[in-house]
């Protein structure tokens, strides 16, 4: 009986009391680590407050420029978490005697640096702190102190919007994104334009975007493209820009680079078609015409495209005026690389960064203000853009 009873205490109680086991162990490592980390503060401290002064505790000497003053205690929120009662040496005449903690900072550099790289991998801001939790506590990392962090991002922002654009992008895809943000008055919807781009490598990444306060205006786009061209994309190596229906793109982008073919997005213009169906004929119509960007040549396409227009002309003839209008601008995709094809005959790519930057937005009911909106758009594209370096097409 006694060995069945072990057996069955190996198999029954084994995993929990190694849980507890591991607990213990990194409970006591984190205890005796920021000890260890307190010992070392307090030691460097020391050493700066040597400096300072001239002299060692109870020292005597001539050339000394100050005098000690006790010291007081304060806590510290580092990576392996709070270190309380650290001591901190004071000086006469009230001088900072250290700088390797700044006044009245509750936080270690490491900490914020932590919750720069979660904020930066995707995390939202209210997750950061769902995070931090165990390591900080409920409320010493609120969703608001996170965002605080966060605003350090503004510098790399600019950055990033100013920094010089090599003319080596041959396919660029654009687009817009509308997302709510306060103003000083009421709730309103903030137009964000972007910018992807496709180098003659394979290398791909988001250019750029802009908060657009007029929308998708031709003005804004306008504007947001000559941007681009005056750092440097003067579109030299541009083969076919990708885009929507809107008028504002299309006609900003004819002002800016007038030399470079336009790509209807197929996603767009089918949904477009689909409004002049009625919705027993949707799958079937938009089924068929799907057929016509899988086809492999231009000639096989328009082939295809002339066979739809036929079968569905009598009974849905607006839905084929709609296509036929753009015809023209349909097929440009074909005449790339095999392999960019798919990229290229709709705007999805941005698209799938909208769908992340609303997952990351959607617990939030507006931004507070634009550079808050900046802020989460440029982490999104700091990702996106550090996974596609090593994912060339």
């Amino acid at each position: 009986m006694s060995i069945i009873a072990e057996v069955e205490f190996n198999k029954n109680s084994f995993v929990e009391r190694w849980s507890r086991i591991k607990e213990d162990f990194w409970g006591d490592l984190k205890i005796h680590t920021n000890l260890a980390v307190k010992k070392l503060l307090e030691s460097m401290m020391e050493i700066e407050v040597q400096d300072l002064i001239g002299a060692r505790r109870w020292q005597h000497h001539p050339e000394r420029s100050t005098y000690r003053n006790g010291h007081y205690t304060r806590t510290l929120l580092t990576s392996m978490g709070w270190i309380t009662s650290l001591k901190v040496p004071r000086v006469r005449g009230g001088a900072p005697a250290s700088n390797l903690l700044p006044r009245y900072a509750q936080r270690a550099p490491d900490v914020d640096k932590m919750v720069m790289e979660m904020f930066l991998a995707g995390t939202s801001t209210r997750r950061v702190q769902e995070v931090l939790t165990p390591l900080a506590g409920p409320r010493a990392l609120s969703a608001t102190t996170v965002s605080r962090i966060t605003r350090v991002l503004d510098a790399h922002v600019r950055r990033f919007h100013r920094r010089p654009l090599p003319d080596t992008y041959e396919y660029l895809i654009l687009d817009g994104i509308y997302l709510n943000a306060k103003s000083p008055l009421k709730k309103r919807r903030r137009c964000v334009l972007v910018v992807y781009g496709i180098m003659a490598n394979g290398h791909r990444e988001l250019v750029d975007f802009e908060l657009a306060p007029s929308g998708e205006s031709q003005a804004a786009w306008e504007r947001f493209l000559n941007l681009l061209y005056h750092r440097g994309l003067e579109g030299r190596n541009l083969k076919l820009a990708v885009l929507d229906g809107n008028r504002g793109s299309w006609n900003a982008l004819n002002l800016v680079y007038p030399h470079v073919p336009r790509q209807r997005c197929w996603a767009h213009k089918l949904r477009n078609v689909a409004n002049y169906l009625p919705r027993k004929l949707q799958d079937a119509c938009i089924g068929e015409a799907r057929a016509i960007y899988r086809a492999d040549t231009k000639v096989e396409a328009l082939s295809l495209f002339r066979t739809w227009a036929r079968g569905w002309r009598i009974a849905a003839p607006k839905a084929v005026e709609c296509l036929e209008a753009d015809m023209e601008h349909m097929l440009h995709f074909l005449d790339c690389p095999r392999q960019l094809q798919v990229k290229l005959r709709t705007t999805n790519v941005i698209e799938r960064v909208f769908r992340e930057v609303r997952r990351r937005t959607r617990p939030m009911s507006c931004f507070q203000n634009p550079q808050s909106v900046e802020r989460v758009i440029y982490a999104i594209f700091c990702r996106m853009n550090s996974i596609w370096k090593t994912r060339p097409l």
